[in-house]
Formats: C-alpha cells, sequence, structure tokens
C-alpha cells in the first residue's frame, strides 16, 4: 500500500535524510521518499504490519507536522 503525508517544517535535504531513516526503522515500510521542496512524504508499507497513526508519529518525533 501507498500513503503520502503532506508535511511542514522540512527545509533542506538532512530534513529529508532523518524522517526517510526514521520511517525506514519501522516494521513494514519497504520504501520511502521524501521532499522537503514538495513537503511530501511518500511511504509504500504492510498495512498489516504498520499503521499511518504511527508513521505519522516518528514524522513528529523528528521534529515535523503532518498536515491533514
Amino acid at each position: 500500500m501507498k500513503k503520502e503525508f503532506r508535511v511542514s517544517g522540512m527545509r533542506c535535504s538532512r530534513c529529508e535524510i532523518l524522517v526517510k531513516e526514521a520511517l525506514e526503522e519501522l516494521e513494514g515500510v519497504d520504501a520511502v521518499t521524501v521532499s522537503f521542496a514538495d513537503g511530501v512524504v511518500a511511504v509504500e508499507y504492510d498495512p498489516s504490519m504498520v499503521s499511518t497513526v504511527a508513521m505519522s508519529a516518528v514524522i513528529g518525533e523528528q521534529g515535523f507536522k503532518v498536515l491533514a
């Protein structure tokens, strides 16, 4: 399954790396693409192993805000 999150607060490529690495640590996440310029985080994942709530929480833990 694929989910795109709109994220505010990412300002540089280091922000992209922080979010990408944090999400990749979650079991069930298969691929992550992050664009700070577009404010988008795209995640391919197995919904039986990880929830969108958990992924949103991880993004928030990196200091960024997931927009509704």
